[in-house]
């Protein structure tokens, strides 16, 4: 499949509106939300918002068919990955789905967008700009109960670095105080972000 916003869209449409409706909605701000970052920080609206729709379309199969496509894979997964929540498995299996349903004709771009779609949830160690805008957006869109769009509005947050900082470490603190563990990956993000300073 061509890979453009109105392909995104409709493939969002039919795996994961049927499925999760709310998740659905979430996912058109997420892409609407990048396509701002990108505006501002100077990328591609049109890749955003693809990235932006499809990055949480790992969602629409279920916890036991995730486990099987990460293990058909031979990807590498965390214990609480296995045994605590498959959701965080989303993100390797949007990719997946990603990869299998889209054209890579121009393979520097599907690349940069199934990277995006990857490193969503956790961050990497090396995120492009696409990838922080993903990562971001997927973390401020207006449902999430934090005042980090208005802060990135109101330019108070200037920096994609700046915002990743932010949400890691609140991330951080609503996993101690829920007595929670830490994704391990999302250490390594803002350790690598630390090391850029």
């Amino acid at each position: 499949m061509k890979l453009t916003i109105k392909n995104a869209f409709i493939t969002l449409e039919k795996y994961l509106k049927p499925i999760d409706e709310a998740r659905f909605h979430h996912s058109f701000r997420v892409a609407k939300i990048s396509a701002m970052l990108a505006k501002k920080w100077h990328a591609s609206p049109t890749d955003a918002i693809i990235a932006g729709l499809l990055h949480d379309i790992g969602k629409s199969v279920s916890p036991k068919q995730m486990l099987e496509l990460c293990s058909k894979k031979n990807l590498p997964l965390y214990d609480f990955e296995i045994f605590e929540t498959h959701s965080a498995l989303h993100s390797q299996v949007s990719r997946i789905i990603f990869e299998e349903l889209f054209d890579n004709s121009d393979i520097t771009r599907f690349n940069a967008i199934s990277h995006a779609i990857f490193c969503h949830n956790t961050g990497d160690s090396n995120m492009s700009l696409l990838d922080k805008i993903i990562f971001i957006a997927d973390n401020i869109e207006p449902n999430r109960k934090n005042n980090f769009l208005a802060k990135i509005q109101a330019n108070e947050l200037t920096s994609p670095d700046e915002c990743i900082r932010l949400i890691i470490d609140t991330k951080m603190k609503r996993a101690t105080q829920k007595n929670r563990e830490f994704n391990p990956l999302l250490g390594a993000t803002l350790k690598s972000l630390e090391n850029e300073r």
